[in-house]
């Protein structure tokens, strides 16, 4: 465990991290108190499922070994009311706006908060009881990092361990090259903490929806050095094949939009454009694999209308293996992927 004070305050040096842009979030210059940390938590929930996996997930918040923080929720225009059950969570304060999307609800997240540094929780994953302060000492201990970055463990959708082992971050400070290159991807957000002039230097989360994480490390990293820790873990990320990130279609999309953003910033580096290359390449490759996935899967479900649009892009992605795809599931629909 890690050492706190009577009040549970982190013992360790409160260094306030340099070129600090206030002016950027002007709701936090209102706040006499700023917490260590602010976990900002963006939820679109649909069912009472949804819901027990937020109060769960805040469960893990409420547990943390280190208190001086807030918890900043944002309702993405849920189809179902959450304020009961965040009002038994009393470090967590909700806001609410109309449904926009993950970056968006972020942003709205970062612009309400107050904490000198940010952690960003997904509404279904979880934090381990010393995450936060784990977090704190390494950002003290490595002035020079904006942001630290540490180990997960993983969970099925149903909470139990999964069966297989979870590396570490490898021990790298200089991030842009390998996470454009794709060599290694942070995941989930939760395992990171950043101090809040690295959020306010990136300008905080943009769309497109789907790819804004990946696109926010890399603003990050291209401006800030890092600190990968290997252990301990600080957060648990929840693993079901429903997660948004295989949506083949939407992904692919994102992701070029991504790198498209990223090109204009490499074009002159020849080590930075055979990465950009490659780190498009094996996305592009992975989410290939995603839309053959989502036909086998609509058509599974009967979901005639929903295959045939997937498949349409396969074969325009990869008309090999839209072919081999066609062959293998019979398609009754045969030659409309192709129109």
């Amino acid at each position: 465990m890690i050492a706190t004070d009577a009040n549970g305050q982190c013992l360790h040096d409160r260094r306030s991290a340099p070129g600090t842009v206030y002016e950027l979030w002007p709701l936090r210059s209102m706040h006499r108190h700023h917490p260590r940390v602010s976990i900002v938590m963006p939820f679109y929930g649909r069912t009472p499922e949804h819901v027990a996996l937020l109060d769960e997930t805040l469960g893990t918040v409420d547990r943390q070994s280190c208190t001086d923080y807030e918890v900043v929720l944002v309702d993405d225009g849920s189809l179902i009311d959450v304020s009961d059950m965040v009002a038994a969570h009393p470090r967590t304060r909700l806001e609410r706006q109309a449904n926009a999307g993950s970056a968006v609800a972020r942003n709205t997240g970062i612009a309400s908060s107050r904490g000198d540094n940010l952690v960003f929780l997904d509404a279904d994953d979880h934090l381990l009881p010393d995450a936060l302060a784990v977090g704190l000492a390494q950002l003290d201990a490595h002035p020079e990092a904006g942001f630290v970055v540490g180990p997960r463990e993983e969970m099925t959708y149903e909470g139990e361990p999964v069966e297989w082992s979870v590396e570490p971050p490898p021990e790298q400070t200089d991030l842009y090259i390998p996470l454009l290159r794709f060599d290694w991807y942070i995941i989930p957000p939760s395992s990171v903490m950043f101090r809040r002039s690295v959020v306010e230097t990136v300008g905080g989360f943009r769309d497109p929806w789907g790819a804004d994480d990946l696109d926010f490390y890399l603003h990050a990293a291209r401006s800030h050095r890092a600190w990968c820790f290997r252990s301990p873990a600080v957060t648990r990320y929840r693993r079901y094949s429903a997660s948004s990130s295989r949506d083949g279609e939407r992904m692919l999309s994102s992701v070029r939009a991504v790198y498209a953003r990223q090109r204009p910033l490499v074009e002159r580096d020849p080590v930075a454009l055979a990465a950009w290359h490659c780190g498009l390449g094996r996305l592009t490759d992975i989410f290939i694999d995603c839309l053959e996935e989502n036909v086998r899967d609509r058509v599974r479900l009967r979901d005639e209308a929903g295959a045939i649009r997937s498949a349409r892009i396969l074969a325009h992605e990869s008309p090999e293996r839209w072919n081999a795809l066609r062959t293998e599931l019979a398609w009754a629909a045969d030659g409309q992927a192709g129109e």
